[in-house]
């Protein structure tokens, strides 16, 4: 058999194509600022790609609250909690996209910067380009296209953010410095963190003024939103091979039959169905 002298060196990046999966969908309904079912907070594996086509919308990814402009998008990784919040009654127009793949794969290599920031602003030719490939991406899904087609659609797409620079984090929040300082402590604290009341011993705030701001800027509760970091850490330590225990405990739950009950509701599965399932790679560490 003929045998080449010179071998190929073949790129492995586009075996990533291979497992990816993805959906879209076009949202142009009515929503009510303070409706909690609208977006309510939640945790996924997936990458999420939030178009603002024309909505009065900001967005919360795990510690900071974006105002995301029309045409601007915001980017959740895989186990960022996130939620969009209304600011008016009105008819709200989005696009979601979501990707399931080897988040591991240099395609994805933008997403692990040390300075990513979940919002993305574009001038107004790239956001001309983005709602154009977004909306032939929906096309192309709608009237069944076939599957190159929409991988190339898709890629474009992605391109788009990975050659924008996304803005500082910090100083695109939209939360007040109390309420952010507040917000920080438990990302970074969540495991020490035993209740509420710890929150509010340490930030010298009252229950009812704790509830208020969340309510207001964030549409949750506090506690929910402790629940839901703690959670968010215990999935990714799953999804890396740790023990259900051993995620439970690490991530700030001292009873692990609680710590089951509170998975399942919010993840629709057990901890260790959740972790046989899902991969999430070594891209999103806890």
């Amino acid at each position: 058999m003929y045998e080449p002298r010179n071998l190929p060196q073949l790129n492995e990046a586009i075996s990533a194509l291979s497992s990816m999966r993805f959906s879209i969908v076009y949202n142009n309904k009515y929503s009510k600022a303070d409706d909690p079912d609208a977006d309510p907070l939640h945790i996924h594996n997936y990458l999420e790609i939030f178009l603002n086509v024309s909505s009065d919308i900001s967005f919360l990814v795990n510690n900071n609250l974006y105002p995301v402009p029309e045409g601007d998008a915001v980017l959740s990784r895989p186990g960022d909690i996130h939620m969009g919040i209304f600011h008016k009654a009105a008819v709200q127009e989005h696009i979601c996209i979501w990707i399931d793949a080897d988040f591991a794969s240099p395609i994805f290599s933008f997403l692990r910067k040390e300075d990513f920031c979940p919002l993305f602003s574009f001038d107004e030719k790239t956001k001309k380009e983005l709602l154009s490939l977004t909306f032939s991406l929906l096309d192309i899904c709608e009237n069944e296209g076939s599957e190159l087609k929409k991988a190339s659609c898709l890629l474009r797409i992605l391109t788009l953010f990975e050659k924008e620079t996304s803005p500082d984090a910090a100083a695109q929040s939209d939360i007040p410095e109390p309420l952010q300082k507040i917000l920080d402590d438990i990302h970074g604290n969540f495991a020490g963190i035993r209740n509420v009341g710890d929150i509010l011993a340490t930030h010298f705030v009252s229950s009812a003024t704790l509830t208020r701001w969340f309510r207001q800027h964030l549409h949750t509760s506090p506690r929910e939103y402790l629940e839901s970091v703690r959670l968010s850490n215990a999935a990714v330590l799953l999804a890396n091979g740790h023990s259900v225990t051993d995620a439970c405990m690490r991530s700030g739950f001292s009873d692990c039959s609680h710590f089951i009950v509170l998975f399942k509701k919010k993840f629709g599965e057990t901890p260790l169905k959740y972790k046989k399932k899902v991969n999430v790679g070594s891209s999103f560490q806890a």
